[in-house]
């Protein structure tokens, strides 16, 4: 046998070997296809939508029918929580704790949040440095009395590592039934302590506003948050603090979480000239939308101190800023949160919903917020660390920097006589 014909017989030979194990590989592939598990031979939309820029979703695919193929609980999938959960995986991709794919049931949360009524312990959360971090204990709450104070970290959730968990995981842990309690471990920054809590569960209502006249006829404005009912409760008490005609404001933003864009930017107006910018919201791609007051504020030439602290977040800190750049309005505590970004929430089908960051906001000056936080005109820290409480246990003797505000307040007055 030559060598010519050697070749040629390898060749043959090769061609059947392959031939054979592609045939097999081939059937096999496609016998394992045609009895895939039901929900995957049902699933819906395979291809990508058209209007979606180029990207190869091969990956996503191959990798879920190993999934099927292999997993030794695979007859237990549910198909449509994997899809949950590699949707969760795309927007988490991000990389920004603020934006997030919300299910149908944590959708509900969210909106039930927005209304200022919720069965939980009663506290604003986020995420700083990646780990989960108090804004604020909400007034009259259980976590405001089992003693959390803005900037805690919480390091486990009923035992269970908080580290590495979302917002919205924590959030659904930590809420529960009326009654119920839940343990808390927390890290306190300003003290090096760890701390176990734990809290009983009841039905939080959030008040959004509340005034009380001080001595001097000097009004003080306890803003907790720019929710929903905040425009109705913000208009009733209104009027009859302008019937009182008092010398000068305080505006208490401190342990304030934030809210709706939109109410802020109402709120804002009262206290504003007409077409004053009230902030500027960056887009992206260098478009800057300017939002202007559109109305001629009734507070706008009432002598006004803004007090703000660590736990002044995202909505109060437009106020503050607001505040500060158009009227030169004093700052008065520790510096603000640094929560800068606008989300909007986008509707999706099934009730689910995306919560998606859509813009960064700026003070009317160009000050950047997110990150960054507002600055105080007027550094003081409450004494012995002690924290504002609800409205009804306001002690200005006690509260060192709602003390300083008053004496600020009543200079400018002096002053402007």
């Amino acid at each position: 046998m030559n060598k010519k014909k050697v070749l040629a017989f390898t060749g043959i030979l090769g061609a059947i070997l392959i031939a054979f194990f592609g045939g097999f590989f081939y059937g096999a592939k496609k016998g394992w296809e045609l009895n895939l598990p039901s929900p995957f031979e049902n699933i819906i939309q395979k291809e990508k939508p058209q209007s979606l820029p180029s990207a190869d979703m091969s990956i996503f695919w191959e990798t879920w029918e190993k999934v099927l193929e292999k997993y030794v609980d695979r007859e237990k999938l549910d198909p449509q929580k994997n899809i949950e959960g590699a949707t969760k995986g795309l927007v988490w991709s991000l990389d920004d704790p603020y934006s997030e794919f919300l299910n149908q049931e944590e959708t509900k949360d969210l909106e039930q949040d927005l209304t200022g009524e919720f069965t939980g312990i009663g506290v604003e959360i986020s995420k700083r440095n990646g780990v989960i971090t108090i804004v604020s204990p909400l007034p009259n709450s259980p976590a405001e009395k089992s003693g959390l104070k803005s900037g805690d970290q919480i390091i486990k959730i009923n035992d269970q590592d908080a580290l590495e968990m979302s917002l919205t995981e924590a959030t659904k842990i930590i809420r529960g039934e009326e009654g119920t309690k839940v343990n808390l471990t927390i890290y306190r920054p300003s003290t090096s302590a760890t701390l176990n809590l734990e809290i009983k569960r009841a039905k939080v209502v959030v008040p959004s506003f509340s005034y009380k006249i001080l001595d001097d006829n000097i009004a003080y404005l306890k803003i907790y948050n720019f929710n929903q009912p905040l425009i109705l409760e913000f208009y009733l008490n209104s009027f009859d603090l302008i019937n009182k005609n008092p010398k000068g404001l305080i505006i208490d933003l401190r342990n304030n979480p934030g809210g709706y864009l939109d109410i802020v930017v109402e709120i804002a107006g009262w206290f504003l000239d007409k077409n004053d910018i009230i902030l500027k919201e960056d887009l992206g791609n260098n478009e800057i939308k300017l939002h202007k007051n559109d109305s001629d504020g009734a507070f706008k030439n009432i002598p006004t101190v803004v007090l703000i602290n660590e736990g002044t977040a995202s909505a109060s800190e437009i106020l503050a800023g607001a505040l500060r750049d158009n009227r030169n309005v004093q700052l008065i505590g520790t510096k603000s949160f640094g929560k800068g970004s606008v989300q909007e929430v986008v509707s999706l089908s099934g009730g689910n919903s995306l919560k998606i960051t859509v813009a960064r906001w700026l003070t009317p000056n160009g000050t950047l917020i997110e990150g960054n936080g507002l600055k105080p005109d007027i550094e003081i820290k409450n004494q012995n660390g002690e924290q504002t409480g609800t409205y009804e246990e306001i002690n200005v003797e006690k509260d060192a920097q709602l003390f300083k505000s008053l004496e600020v307040l009543k200079e400018i007055i002096n002053n402007s006589k």
